[in-house]
């Protein structure tokens, strides 16, 4: 009699955990039921995209994709990715293949803001919905496409603008010689960019652009550059300001100035160098005095918008023409800011 009631306590014991168990089994299928569900919800669940990246070698772009591609996977598509280093006839040849197979969606970052424009021609008559990312076509081929996601590259070019001047005030100079090391004059970022800070620098005539050099977003090549830009303006006393349209060449430009000697910052004699797209190359060239400043832009947030969007679109509805991420400069004074979103 003692061991039945024994063996009736123990199993009153494990009655309540078999039970437990069994909740916790089906807590866990609705769990994935519901995941599952998700997945199958979104309204771009299997369809077919095109995804035409520029240069994903390179750490700006290579962020960008990775966001898209795991946001992407998240909403179910099916996504098929065209790469190619600032070839623009090769991307030209990338998209007439998204066309002929008859993709659901095209997503391109333009490696030429003029030669992708037929071939978004030839996609709206295909009646395949384009949309554009990071680098936008042409002005006036706005009804090409569905959608842009990115910086406005003018208004970038217009805070760089603004944040020479400011050095050069705090500097306590009145006027300056400027040179530009830029990435691709060809893509859409290079020439507006170019055109803002134009725009801003005329305010003060004092201050001149003397050099525009397209680097291709190619460091090696920007600190051959800088380098040369120092040994041509030299007998003139030397440059005042150097732009690097991204911090890796920025950063070229402060390795070829350390080189022949130049000595960087705001005091008098001192070559103040600025950049941009906040890599963690110029964060820490701000943080070392080095760099005045950079410019605000975060791949990662273009690659989980840009999937955003497409899913938008396919669940019908409206997208805005231009989907313009929030940008400022930044220097010391912002730092803690986006020290961490500039990292990637």
């Amino acid at each position: 009699m003692f061991r039945l009631n024994v063996i009736y306590r123990s199993a009153r014991r494990i009655v309540p955990t078999l039970s437990t168990l069994m909740i916790m089994g089906a807590a866990t299928a609705m769990a994935l039921s519901a995941s599952t569900a998700q997945v199958h919800a979104s309204a771009s669940t299997g369809k077919k995209i095109a995804f035409l990246v520029t240069a994903p070698n390179t750490p700006y772009p290579g962020a960008m994709k990775n966001a898209f591609m795991d946001s992407a996977k998240k909403f179910g598509m099916n996504v098929t990715s065209f790469e190619q280093i600032f070839d623009a006839a090769r991307q030209v040849q990338q998209f007439d293949d998204a066309i002929a197979r008859k993709f659901d969606l095209i997503a391109i970052m333009p490696a030429s803001e003029q030669a992708i424009v037929p071939a978004l021609v030839r996609a709206k008559r295909a009646g395949i919905p384009v949309i554009v990312f990071n680098s936008a076509p042409k002005q006036g081929s706005e009804d090409l496409y569905l959608s842009f996601i990115g910086e406005d590259a003018t208004e970038m070019g217009r805070l760089a603008g603004q944040s020479i001047l400011q050095a050069l005030k705090e500097s306590g100079r009145d006027g300056g010689k400027v040179a530009l090391v830029t990435g691709s004059l060809q893509e859409g970022v290079g020439p507006q960019r170019v055109a803002g800070i134009q725009e801003v620098l005329k305010t003060n005539p004092k201050v001149k652009i003397v050099a525009i050099e397209d680097a291709h977003w190619n460091p090696v090549e920007g600190e051959r550059i800088a380098g040369q830009l120092f040994a041509r303006f030299a007998p003139e006393g030397g440059l005042d300001v150097v732009y690097g349209m991204n911090d890796d060449l920025s950063v070229a430009v402060i390795r070829a100035a350390e080189a022949a000697g130049i000595p960087l910052g705001l005091k008098p004699g001192q070559l103040i160098v600025t950049g941009g797209n906040c890599l963690v190359r110029g964060i820490e060239m701000i943080k070392a005095g080095k760099q005045y400043s950079t410019g605000v832009q975060v791949p990662v947030r273009i690659g989980e918008g840009l999937a955003q969007l497409i899913d938008d679109h396919f669940a019908g509805k409206t997208l805005p023409k231009f989907d313009y991420q929030p940008i400022e400069t930044i220097t010391m004074q912002n730092m803690a800011k986006w020290d961490g979103p500039c990292h990637y």
